[in-house]
């Protein structure tokens, strides 16, 4: 009827737990070794300013504006002004 009997072959919660999430294979991979996607928010709020542009959405126009402006000079854009950019095509 069933391949694996119940209970078996599925560890329990709290082993699954202590192991670590996250960490399968060995230790998670450091962050300053992983590749950076610089360009990932600056590429996103060209693509939606070009859109909101055909909307004519005026206030999501100036949102993206800002998240390119602040890219440019090299800081970060607020999360605030990210979450409208990525959440603009759903």
């Amino acid at each position: 009827m069933n391949a694996i009997p119940f209970g078996k072959g599925v560890p329990a919660f709290g082993k699954a737990a202590g192991q670590g999430f996250g960490r399968k294979g060995g230790a998670s991979p450091d962050q300053s070794e992983a590749p950076k996607q610089e360009g990932g928010a600056l590429d996103t709020a060209r693509t939606v300013l070009e859109a909101a542009n055909d909307f004519r959405d005026e206030t999501t126009a100036a949102v993206c504006r800002r998240v390119i402006e602040t890219s440019m000079k090299g800081e970060q854009p607020s999360l605030s002004d990210l979450r409208i950019i990525n959440n603009y095509f759903q």
